[in-house]
């Protein structure tokens, strides 16, 4: 196989880094920062793969890999970026390339993935579109953009699951709009789909029905599903629903194999890292019209809070923050002020009053250790909820609860042990 590749990057520093590193790996590197002449070069095949940044002064690269590749449709495209809004990421897989790499990546990863492409020789691209409101940089918001573009095209019936108010409608709404499709899109939940039933699948002919909360429809909504998707009236209608993931069990399996012939997995906040930050960056600067910015204290606050109720939630907090606070920047103390208003009362008071019924409460069952069992109670929550907001990373946890390692370590193993705590599997 060839093992020719061009790299186009604008920036000079890094452009070097990357062909160096590629040269390391037994590549044949060439490099540009123009456009024109990476298409002029592979179209003399001159490279049999290409790296590509998305952004190169004013021009978007994915708007000319169609051009590439009409010239030279077996040569696959790598591209990178460093934009954290899914009309990358998706725009990417639906243009045609091989794959995308947000910046900054892993260089051994771009090996790897060149590897694989100059061995399957890439795929044919199709017309990019953009997405306005998905952001992510995580590695798991980057997984769901991939599944999204690739799916986006198709007419499979698509299940998108996750926790409520983790964007699932959201995927549902861009796969619609990314799907070439002539009729609208139809949205329902529990109560329209057992109301309406079969006139909403009507009124959807030729576009897409996004069936909302699975989980929670009706044994009778269940079987007009399944019967829409065994009679073959589905590809007439493109069929999206969304699902709580931990309440899947309530659905039988023969329905699930028809719904999840695609199936999209929209990460908790919890795992997505900095993304926490970026999001509430875009909501506070879409409620406010430009008229507000999140300063570095409150995106590292952002970042460090758990968000029960996912991306809705951080959408709420950015608008009240909107509605209520002088324009300008907005800091960690304006954020905190703004959740606190929501939650309805001082955090160090509630737990104050928690405390207060705890005593109550083991004193009536006539326990003789209140303290211990309080401080245990407590310390368990403390360690529970770092956990959850630092995607179950347990070095970052103890430092966000002013422990060393070490302490940390011995306390969540003593934990475990009494019982008063338990992992959900993500934590590491």
């Amino acid at each position: 196989m060839g093992r020719r590749v061009l790299v186009l990057e604008d920036d000079e520093s890094l452009r070097l880094v990357i062909s160096k590193a590629l040269s390391r790996a037994g590549f044949e590197v060439r490099s540009t920062a123009s456009p024109d002449t990476a298409l002029d070069r592979m179209a003399s095949r001159e490279a049999d793969a290409l790296v590509a940044d998305v952004l190169l002064g004013r021009e978007n690269f994915l708007d000319r890999i169609e051009e590439l590749a009409r010239l030279r449709p077996d040569a696959p495209v790598v591209v990178m970026s460093a934009q954290t809004t899914a009309a990358t990421a998706i725009g990417a897989v639906k243009s045609g390339a091989f794959e995308y790499l947000p910046k900054p990546f892993d260089l051994n990863e771009l090996v790897s993935i060149l590897n694989r492409a100059l061995e399957d020789k890439g795929q044919p691209p199709a017309r990019s579109e953009t997405y306005p409101d998905l952001i992510g940089r995580s590695a798991a918001m980057q997984d769901a953009f991939r599944t999204i573009g690739r799916l986006a095209a198709r007419r499979d019936p698509v299940l998108v699951t996750g926790p409520e108010g983790s964007g699932r409608a959201a995927a549902g709404r861009f796969i619609h709009r990314d799907s070439g499709a002539t009729g609208p899109l139809v949205e329902a939940g529990p109560e329209r789909l057992d109301a309406e039933r079969f006139t909403l699948f009507e009124a959807a002919a030729e576009g897409t029905l996004l069936l909302r909360r699975a989980e929670s429809w009706s044994d009778r909504s269940r079987r007009i599903v399944q019967e829409v998707l065994e009679t073959g009236f589905a590809p007439r209608v493109r069929l999206v629903a969304t699902a709580d993931a931990n309440a899947l069990g309530s659905l039988s399996r023969s329905l699930l194999e028809r719904l999840a012939i695609g199936l999209i997995e929209m990460p908790p906040v919890r795992v997505r890292g900095e993304d926490r930050g970026l999001l509430f960056r875009h909501f506070l600067e879409e409620a406010g019209q430009g008229a507000f910015t999140l300063s570095e204290d409150g995106s590292r606050f952002v970042n460090s809070q758990v968000w029960e109720g996912e991306v809705a939630q951080l959408r709420r907090i950015a608008r009240r923050i909107a509605a209520q606070c002088p324009k300008g920047l907005v800091g960690a103390e304006e954020v905190r002020s703004a959740l606190d208003t929501g939650r309805g009362s001082d955090p160090k008071q509630a737990l104050m009053d928690a405390a207060a019924r705890f005593f109550a409460a083991q004193e009536a069952s006539g326990s003789d250790d209140i303290a211990a069992q309080a401080s245990l109670t407590l310390e368990a929550g403390l360690i529970a909820a770092a956990l959850e907001a630092s995607g179950g990373v347990r070095q970052e946890a103890a430092g966000r609860l002013g422990m060393n390692r070490n302490t940390f370590a011995r306390k969540l193993d003593a934990l475990l042990e009494a019982g008063k705590l338990r992992l959900n599997g993500n934590s590491r």
